[in-house]
């Protein structure tokens, strides 16, 4: 009889549930969905005839934020690779820590010299995708935890928006509600961060199957450099397609919502990206299904290229056929697909499959950062440049435009890959 509750008691300890794999999608899932509240609430505000030397104020500081997680992807190069398993938890703490103080700064300090404070807000922040990663990779379940993890900013960021909207609705100005937004966040991102420190790491066999993940030093990353540029260059190619049209999409919601002719409600950014969260979860976390890595790797490879496809749709066929919420849905989960499937299942199953010395995050970080340049010279050029032109205009041909080169280039990687896996 003892030994019957005491068996019981087990099945109930906290080490029996840390190693479920729930845990782990709630921790990481949760995490990253709090850190949204310290980054996009400020996206929220229009902030209506704003301007600075000629330029819309929103844009400045969409692209100010947008350039200090730039500069965070290339730092994160480095840090997030090298980083070691037990100083992982301390450093999203410390990132938050500087992101909220950099909101408090915002909202003291007068326009324009506020927006430096969005840079600073946005270094920090930067990293944290990596750090929560590297809790989560080279485990037989690791796509479905990624999975988890990428989809908690699609609805993040939703929700973040909406959070925002009701902020300013109780009177709180533009330059402040960013800082009270990540105050609303605090606690439950604790919470979460704790959980991220209760996961236990790889086992023998999952090392076996997956291939060992430690920190990688500058020879291991000019090697794995040298050995896959091909491959890394066409992925992060498509990283890049991908991260133009979410930055448009979720930047510049209000106006692409506006553009379509349906005013949008604080709850319908939360909305639309619920069916995306829950699509794009089931997608890509369907692929730990799969044992073969190789199979694996070329799966995802097709789910990114489906992605494509529905961009195509969605800009050929969805804007003169579809309403405004599900052709939102529809590009959602175009944009997503390739997006997430990157950083999920391609990444993973790569390194797998060539057992390089290697780690998600050192991959990771180099197609954030080619997308983040990429997003943040779109920015500029849209400022400086072309600072008349329709974003939501640009955003639906551009869905169109990238939808076939992405098509295209996925069949180009394809190639490089099953040619390198031959040798």
């Amino acid at each position: 009889m003892i030994a019957y509750i005491s068996s019981e008691n087990k099945s109930f300890s906290l080490a029996h549930w840390t190693k479920h794999p729930l845990w782990s999608m709630v921790a990481a899932f949760g995490c990253y969905f709090c850190v949204y509240g310290f980054r996009k609430p400020f996206t929220a505000g229009q902030y209506v005839d704003q301007y600075w030397l000629g330029i819309h104020w929103k844009s400045i500081l969409i692209s100010s934020q947008i350039a200090g997680y730039m500069l965070s992807k290339w730092c994160g190069i480095f840090f997030v690779s090298s980083i070691t398993w037990e100083k992982r938890a301390r450093a999203i703490l410390i990132s938050i820590l500087i992101a909220e103080l950099a909101l408090l700064g915002f909202g003291i300090v007068p326009k324009p010299w506020n927006l430096v404070f969005l840079v600073m807000n946005g270094l920090p922040l930067g990293m944290i995708f990596g750090y929560i990663q590297g809790f989560l990779e080279g485990k037989k379940n690791t796509e479905l935890y990624i999975a988890a993890l990428g989809s908690s900013f699609i609805l993040a960021d939703g929700v973040s928006k909406s959070v925002g909207i009701n902020i300013l609705n109780w009177g709180v100005s533009e330059t402040w509600m960013p800082f009270f937004a990540g105050l609303l966040y605090a606690l439950p991102l604790l919470f979460f961060v704790w959980m991220l420190t209760r996961i236990p790491k790889p086992s023998e066999q999952e090392v076996a199957d997956r291939a060992e993940r430690t920190p990688m030093n500058q020879a291991d990353r000019i090697h794995l450099v040298k050995q896959l540029w091909p491959g890394i260059l066409t992925i992060s190619i498509l990283y890049l397609f991908a991260s133009l049209l979410r930055g448009m999409r979720s930047d510049f919601a209000p106006e692409i919502w506006k553009y379509l002719g349906f005013k949008s409600l604080p709850e319908t950014y939360s909305q639309t990206e619920i069916w995306v969260t829950v699509g794009i979860l089931a997608i890509n976390g369907s692929l730990v299904l799969i044992r073969s890595n190789y199979k694996a790797f070329f799966t995802s490879i097709l789910a990114i290229a489906t992605g494509f496809l529905l961009l195509i749709i969605a800009g050929f066929w969805g804007i003169d056929s579809m309403g405004p919420f599900w052709l939102i849905v529809l590009t959602g989960f175009g944009i997503y697909l390739p997006y997430l499937t990157i950083t999920t299942s391609v990444f993973e199953r790569m390194i797998a499959i060539t057992r390089h010395k290697a780690n998600i995050g050192f991959l990771m970080y180099i197609v954030d950062s080619v997308g983040y340049l990429g997003y943040n010279v779109l920015l500029l050029s849209i400022g400086f440049i072309f600072p008349n032109l329709d974003i939501p205009e640009l955003f639906f041909t551009w869905v169109k435009l990238l939808g076939i080169a992405g098509m295209a280039l996925c069949l180009i990687s394809s190639a490089y890959f099953i040619n390198k896996l031959k040798q």
